[in-house]
C-alpha cells in the first residue's frame, strides 16, 4: 500500500509518497489519503515499571520522598506486580506511535527478565540497575544519581566494556557538580532543571546528550531551560519518565512543551521527539544503533490547515500507527 500526503522529515514537512510495506520513500502508485504522516516518536527517558501506581500516588511529596532509594516508589515496587505495569505502559507506548524507548529498569537481572515477554515491535533499550550487588545487570547503565549510586564510576565502566549507554540523573532538583558527573563518561544526562548555562555548555563540549522530561519536572516545581539547549546545539530528546506521574505518550509531552515553552519552533519540538539523540546513537559507527533505523509512521488526523498546528492540536487523534516489517 502506497500513501501520499504531508510527511514530517528533518527538513519539515514535505509531501511525498510512502510504501507502507516497507516505510520507505517511494515512486510506486499514489494514493491519496487524509491525514500526516510522522515517524515514530522517540521515549528517551522512561520508567514503565511504576506506571499502575498512578492512581495511588501520595500527594505532596517532595522527590527524594516519592523517588528516592528509600522512597514510596520502590516501597510499591516491592509490593505489586511490576511485570503487570510494564505491560500497562508498554500499551500506552505502542498506542501513541513510540518506535524507540529506552527504559531506566529498576530490580536487577529479575527486573530485566520482565522485559523478555514484552511485544515490542520497535527499539527498546534497557537501562540496567543494580538490585543488591554490585554487578550491572545488561549492557546499558541507568544511573540513579552520583549521590544515591557510589559506585557509578564502576557501572559506567561496566556499560562501556559491553558496549552499551550510560545514563544518569542529573541537577533534577538542584544544581550538581558537572565536573564529577563529566569525569563518569556518560553518552546523555536526564533532567539538567539546574544547570547553568555553563555547565550546559560544559556537557556538550564533552559531547554528552541530554533529555529532558517537562511534565515530570513540574510535577516537582522545576523546568529544564530547554531554549538554552537547543540555542547551544546540544542533542536532545524526550521523555515522559515516571508511568506513576504522566502517560508513556510523547505527543502529551510536546503539547505541554509547546505550552510552557513557547519561544521554541514548532518544527524544533516536533524534530526532537522524531529524531531525539540522533548524535549520541551515530557517534560510534560500529555500534548496533549507529544510523539507526526508522522504525515507521504515525497517522495523525488533519485538523488545521497549518501541518505542525494540526500536530500540536489536542482535538488530532492518532489514526493508525505502521511499523517497519
Amino acid at each position: 500500500m502506497f500513501w501520499k500526503g504531508p510527511v514530517f522529515t528533518k527538513n519539515g514537512f514535505v509531501d511525498q509518497t510512502i510504501d507502507l510495506q516497507s516505510c520507505t520513500v517511494s515512486d510506486g502508485f499514489e494514493e491519496e489519503a487524509d491525514g500526516i504522516l510522522v515517524p515514530l516518536f522517540r521515549n528517551c527517558h522512561t520508567h514503565l515499571g511504576d506506571t499502575l501506581a498512578r492512581d495511588s500516588v501520595p500527594p505532596n511529596l517532595s522527590l527524594a520522598e516519592l523517588v528516592g532509594p528509600s522512597g514510596w516508589k520502590h516501597k510499591w515496587l516491592e509490593d505489586n506486580d511490576v511485570g503487570k505495569s510494564i505491560i500497562a505502559g508498554f500499551k500506552e507506548v505502542i498506542n501513541s506511535g513510540t518506535g524507540l524507548v529506552m527504559d531506566f529498569r529498576e530490580g536487577g537481572v529479575e527486573g530485566l527478565k520482565l522485559l523478555d515477554d514484552i511485544e515490542y515491535p520497535g527499539t527498546l533499550i534497557a537501562l540496567g540497575r543494580p538490585a543488591g550487588d554490585d554487578q550491572l545487570p545488561g549492557n546499558h547503565a541507568g544511573i540513579s544519581s552520583l549521590v544515591d549510586v557510589k559506585n557509578s564510576i564502576d557501572l559506567a565502566s561496566q556499560a562501556r566494556e559491553k558496549n552499551g549507554f550510560v545514563g544518569i540523573h542529573h541537577s533534577e532538583n538542584e544544581r550538581e557538580d558537572i565536573e564529577a558527573v563529566i569525569d563518569l563518561k556518560p553518552d546523555f544526562l536526564v533532567h539538567m532543571c539546574h544547570a547553568s548555562d555553563s555547565d550546559l555548555q560544559k556537557a556538550r563540549d564533552a559531547g554528552i546528550s541530554i533529555v529532558v522530561c517537562p511534565r515530570s519536572n513540574k510535577y516537582f516545581g522545576n523546568k529544564p531551560p530547554i531554549e538554552k539547549m537547543v540555542e547551544l546545539g546540544i542533542d536532545l530528546g524526550f521523555g515522559t519518565d515516571n508511568g506513576m506521574l504522566c502517560t508513556s505518550n510523547i505527543l502529551d509531552e510536546i503539547r505541554f512543551v509547546r505550552e510552557n515553552f513557547q519561544n521554541l519552533e514548532l518544527k524544533t519540538i516536533l524534530s526532537i521527539a522524531c529524531f531525539g539523540l540522533t548524535d549520541m546513537f551515530n557517534k560510534d559507527a560500529t555500534s548496533t544503533y549507529s544510523n539507526l533505523e526508522q522504525s515507521g509512521w504515525v497517522l495523525l488526523s488533519k485538523v488545521e490547515e497549518d501541518n505542525y498546528e494540526s500536530v500540536f492540536n489536542p482535538n488530532t487523534e492518532i489514526l493508525g500507527v505502521r511499523w517497519r516489517n
